[in-house]
């Protein structure tokens, strides 16, 4: 009878766990969706000839010092790039294999 109740009690709180992580990625999911159309302006942006004006502008001391300027880096820009690849791999390869 211990046996069945801590198998019941482990199954169970996989059960919910699993619950869980859905409905957080169900949010994640319309969110992703949703920046979506954000991310595609952010990415014609960098490196265009605005953001390339906008960095002279930041090294001309013409963009005020205290407004948050990430984007104006090569790295930040290009960082957040590589990082929505890798994750956007993760989600296929989770798909397929939750598939299989």
């Amino acid at each position: 009878m211990e046996n069945h109740i801590k198998n019941i009690t482990e199954m169970e709180n996989i059960l919910n766990e699993t619950d869980s992580l859905i409905s957080k990625m169900e949010v994640l999911i319309k969110k992703w969706k949703k920046n979506q159309n954000d991310f595609a302006r952010l990415m014609s942006y960098y490196g265009s000839e605005n953001w390339h004006k906008d960095r002279e502008d930041d090294d001309a001391g013409i963009i005020p010092q205290d407004l948050p300027r990430g984007v104006l880096s090569e790295d930040a820009v290009h960082n957040t790039f590589g990082n929505r690849r890798e994750i956007s791999i993760e989600l296929i390869k989770t798909g397929v294999a939750d598939l299989e």
